[in-house]
């Protein structure tokens, strides 16, 4: 069976009665995500690769030169895919001269993007591309039309994919289920049930020292400056620090965490520390794109005494009321 490794393997040449004929250097291209649901085994990595194996050695006229893998990488979007990135990069640098996946849906679920690469892409770079259970080869023109079809097809059962994964997630939110990945802080996830909270007693105590201040008159911005003066833990630095959580904030790794405005102003108006579940505020614009919509206040899903309350619905309510005071006058 062949191998290989990382490193480039340059063309070779087998020789039939003295007719040199030339060996593609092909990529195997893997990838595995959770859209493929209960055909996880059977889509695995390892089976993939198995396939890919077999059928360049049978092939005669290709050699696997490299393999890449994205293991949990949907099928939608090729842009977020690293290996798959690097592929290309290798590609472009003349490395390759064909990719091999076990069928279209691996190379891409999206039909227009995957029929990009399949129809332009690849064949603007000379790549040959092969779908092995589709029995799509790019040498034979004949399969261009089943590819397109199969394409059509995969971009249907995502878009299928996506509405039920949605609609499991609503029916959850609904019950007042915790469908995110970290609690809010003040409130650490229940060991016993990952949908609940409980309070996590220091971050909790800071959280109400937050809404006395603002009681008191201190501004947003006063509120954080005294919490850094204090050097009380940001909740970004609190939940890797002090909960061991695996957690990245929205402006990315590098940046240093400390209290600001925008934290105070979320604390402050977020129902969550009144024991309610507050769930829906946003959605995706399409199953097609990562980019999301703000849901207006009366549409989000809100489900009462789901956990122990940090602060009481009448403070939060004097909290809310002084908020719009402020809008109010400054608008």
């Amino acid at each position: 069976m062949a191998s290989f490794g990382h490193d480039i393997i340059f063309i070779v040449e087998i020789s039939f009665f003295g007719d040199r004929r030339m060996l593609y250097r092909m990529a195997g291209y893997c990838r595995l995500s959770k859209e493929d649901g209960e055909n996880r085994i059977s889509e695995s990595i390892e089976n993939q690769k198995k396939l890919i194996l077999e059928y360049v050695d049978k092939a005669g006229d290709m050699q696997l030169v490299r393999m890449y893998v994205d293991d949990g990488y949907s099928g939608l979007y090729f842009s977020n895919r690293p290996q798959f990135q690097q592929m290309m990069a290798d590609i472009y640098r003349g490395e390759i001269q064909g990719v091999i996946t076990k069928d279209i849906s691996r190379l891409g679920r999206e039909h227009i993007e995957t029929g990009h690469y399949i129809e332009r892409v690849f064949p603007s770079l000379g790549i040959r591309y092969v779908a092995i259970l589709d029995g799509v080869d790019s040498l034979c023109h004949s399969n261009e039309e089943l590819a397109q079809f199969k394409a059509l097809l995969n971009d249907m059962y995502s878009r299928d994919i996506s509405k039920k994964i949605r609609g499991a997630f609503q029916v959850q939110k609904k019950q007042g289920k915790y469908m995110s990945g970290f609690a809010p802080y003040g409130y650490r996830k229940d060991p016993t049930d990952r949908h609940r909270f409980l309070i996590d007693d220091a971050a909790a105590e800071v959280v109400r020292k937050i809404y006395r201040f603002y009681l008191e008159g201190y501004s947003v911005k006063k509120i954080a400056e005294i919490l850094n003066d204090q050097q009380i833990l940001s909740p970004t630095e609190y939940k890797t620090k002090i909960q061991n959580l695996s957690y990245v904030n929205r402006q990315g790794k590098n940046q240093v965490q400390k209290w600001n405005t925008p934290t105070i102003y979320n604390i402050l108006k977020n129902q969550v520390y009144t024991g309610a579940m507050v769930q829906h505020k946003t959605e995706k614009i399409s199953y097609k794109i990562e980019k999301y919509r703000n849901i207006p206040m009366e549409e989000r899903y809100v489900v009462e005494g789901m956990h122990e309350a940090i602060i009481s619905k009448e403070l939060f309510a004097r909290v809310q009321e002084k908020r719009q005071r402020f809008k109010n006058r400054n608008s």
